[in-house]
């Protein structure tokens, strides 16, 4: 509120005047009130004031988001940051892992004994099942996460598989109308049986450009080609099928796993392309993506951040991801369990500690043997370093309104979030 007043002596003269003052209230609106009039003889003073108010109508989600993210405890926080992998029997595993915490989510694979690979999609329906069973209390249940690619060299749930990678370049090559027309629905299709069986997020969308035929990625037949704008365009075409059908893709691996030649499974996975070739071939494919979440990988880039996986990272996850491409939704780790790529230079809690402070807001492990460790580092961190405590807000804000869209939480109404496109 601002005041001003000037006072005018009129000496040797009988002044009668007429002096508006007028009071107004800016608001949503920009309502005037009328002016009001006065009149006053020898002495005139004038005073205009001016008060200003603002409404703010605050969206349902907002206070939704706000009311839950209040009412957790710091441990309940660095719950929802973690996702892990249910190894063996889910009876037995999930009652421990899920019995007493509500995870961000869980990731479930035949590879990691869920269900066997000689199993229908029936098994594996019921044994996801078994996890929502398990976290039947909690206020965010955990998001059920498994990778399902392109092709059938990696997909973890016995769902119709499409077609293999190299068939979906050599289509495009051929007739760009077979990705932008065709290729959507038939991953909204295959995105529906995933989300039937239970699958809330598919890590397995790979947005990753080879640079190569003998880099890792080209090499295990799993990427689109060389072609920045081929894979962007066959990459786009897989994430609208999955939100047309309300299953979360998430692109991989940031910043390009086509750019490196070693298996991050197996050894450290270091980057032939620098910053400005990224720029070029790497970055292409994330720039405007409408995906609900992005999995960092474990790529080094020798003169970047000495050398620091991009998972562990904050001048590639925040720096690259968020500021350069200017990324908004969920980031999620490539796994943190045991990849050589990561595992030789840091212990299990120093990955999900770091990965957080670098950006991301899941960490993601294939194995739960470590969980509870990983949680108790979290928490640690955030006790004794308040930048880290806003960090672990941030991320769990962005948890939660991905679950809202998703319709896991019960205070919000799906409608009220987009999918994709954005997250906050």
């Amino acid at each position: 509120m601002s005041s001003r007043s000037a006072v005018f002596v009129i000496v040797g003269l009988v002044v009668v005047a007429s002096v508006a003052v007028i009071v107004w209230q800016q608001g949503a609106g920009d309502d005037v009130a009328a002016p009001t009039t006065t009149t006053t003889a020898a002495r005139i003073t004038t005073t205009s004031t001016t008060t200003t108010t603002t409404t703010t109508t605050i969206p349902p989600e907002e206070l939704a988001v706000a009311a839950l993210l209040d009412s957790m405890s710091l441990r309940e926080k660095a719950e929802q940051l973690v996702v892990v992998g249910a190894s063996g029997d889910l009876g037995s595993s999930i009652d421990e892992t899920l019995g007493t915490r509500c995870l961000g989510g869980v990731f479930v694979s035949s590879n990691v004994g869920n269900w066997s690979a000689a199993e229908d999609l029936g098994a594996a329906t019921e044994a996801i099942s078994q996890i929502m069973d398990g976290a039947d209390g909690c206020v965010l249940p955990p998001l059920v996460t498994t990778d399902a690619e392109a092709g059938t060299r990696v997909l973890k749930v016995p769902v119709s598989a499409l077609p293999e990678p190299n068939i979906l370049e050599a289509n495009h090559a051929a007739d760009p109308a077979t990705t932008d027309e065709g290729l959507a629905p038939a991953a909204a299709a295959f995105a529906r049986e995933l989300r039937d069986a239970g699958v809330h997020v598919n890590l397995g969308v790979i947005a990753d450009v080879d640079v190569g035929d003998d880099y890792y990625m080209a090499s295990q037949r799993r990427s689109f080609g060389g072609d920045p704008e081929t894979v962007a365009a066959i990459s786009a075409a897989l994430v609208e099928g999955h939100c047309a059908a309300g299953v979360g893709a998430t692109l991989k691996h940031f910043p390009n796993q086509g750019a490196t030649i070693d298996d991050p499974h197996r050894a450290d996975s270091v980057s032939t392309n620098d910053f400005a070739a990224w720029q070029t071939v790497g970055r292409v494919p994330y720039v405007d993506t409408r995906a609900p979440l992005v999995m960092t990988g474990h790529i080094r880039y020798a003169d970047v951040d000495d050398g620091t996986p991009a998972t562990l990272s904050a001048v590639i996850t925040t720096g690259w991801l968020r500021q350069d491409v200017g990324y908004t939704g969920v980031v999620i780790t490539d796994d943190l369990h045991g990849m050589r790529a990561v595992a030789d230079d840091y212990s299990p809690e120093q990955r999900a500690t770091e990965a957080v402070a670098a950006g991301a807001d899941l960490a993601l492990y294939a194995d739960d043997v470590f969980v509870a460790a990983v949680i108790d580092a979290i928490v640690a961190r955030a006790e004794s370093d308040s930048w880290f405590a806003a960090r672990v807000d941030r991320s769990v804000e962005r948890v939660i309104r991905l679950k809202g869209a998703l319709g896991l939480v019960a205070s919000i109404d799906p409608a009220w979030l987009p999918l994709c496109g954005a997250v906050e």
